[in-house]
């Protein structure tokens, strides 16, 4: 099975590779935007802005390119908009003439915009879009079109912990570095509920799943850790396993929070993703 992943210069990208690389059974390949890279066997030099022309054929695409609001390559809201969709449409005459069997994009929950609900469900229509958000909105209807020849699974994420923790969720890994230097931690709304947080592995484990299965089932998906708990509690959690003599002063705040349903993927697809809990705890030990 030919996978070809893009971004594989990112974070994420290139941590997904090294976890399916452990796959033997997967023929891994890297579309990279680096020079650098293009001596090496399993490299693509490609700038996904113009035609794709690599020779490769892939079964599988895992999407995982594109320029977000906090990218070390700029932050102008139009620019980022121009490009994520340049990406997509590119992406998808790609797919289509290569005849591709499925594309994992991973998306984003801030296609939800503004969140005045408790709960956020892939049937909620977005409301209050940036323009970085409208491009990942805009992106999932491209690759779910039923004029597409492949498949797609378009996956809406939280913020993802990596290993690289520079670039990473800014709540939790503010606060996991302040625990770590045993520095006091201040957090609002302690009470409420929090399941706003993935990491790779738990992606590579879907995809693994989904790989597994004869039928792929098409279609837009919420990701995240199963299995909400209080603020608080991921806190303590985290002090606890660090071991840290941080104190946690809590306040109140009329900030509204949200948790991310997951239900579609677990009726639909049969996947029950980890526990926030356990995601909290796997981030610790890295």
């Amino acid at each position: 099975m030919k996978i070809l992943i893009t971004g594989s210069d990112g974070d994420i990208g290139k941590e997904i590779a090294i976890q399916l690389k452990k796959n033997k059974k997967y023929d891994l390949n890297l579309l990279s935007n680096k020079k650098k890279n293009k001596k090496k066997s399993n490299f693509f030099y490609q700038n996904l802005l113009n035609p794709i022309k690599i020779k490769l054929k892939p079964n599988i695409i895992i999407h995982c390119a594109g320029k977000h609001p906090n990218s070390r390559s700029g932050n102008h809201m139009k620019n980022i908009y121009r490009t994520n969709m340049k990406i997509t449409k590119n992406l998808i005459k790609f797919a289509n003439k290569k005849n591709v069997n499925t594309i994992f994009f991973l998306s984003s929950v801030d296609v939800y915009g503004s969140k005045n609900q408790n709960i956020v469900l892939e049937n909620q229509k977005p409301r209050g879009l940036n323009l970085y958000e409208k491009s990942k909105y805009f992106s999932e209807n491209l690759f779910c079109n039923e004029n597409n020849k492949f498949k797609a699974i378009c996956l809406r994420i939280p913020g993802v912990l990596t290993l690289n923790f520079k670039n990473n969720y800014p709540i939790i890994i503010k606060i996991l570095k302040k625990i770590i230097n045993n520095k006091n931690v201040l957090i609002y709304n302690p009470n409420k509920k929090f399941n706003n947080i993935i990491d790779v592995k738990e992606i590579v484990r879907f995809i693994n799943f989904k790989l597994k299965k004869k039928e792929l089932i098409g279609g837009v998906y919420n990701l995240s850790a199963s299995n909400p708990i209080k603020f608080i509690q991921v806190v303590q959690l985290i002090k606890k396993i660090i071991k840290s003599k941080s104190k946690i002063i809590s306040k109140k705040s009329n900030k509204k929070s949200f948790i991310i349903s997951n239900k579609k993927i677990l009726n639909k697809l049969n996947f029950k993703t980890s526990s926030t809990k356990k995601i909290i705890a796997r981030c610790c030990i890295l």
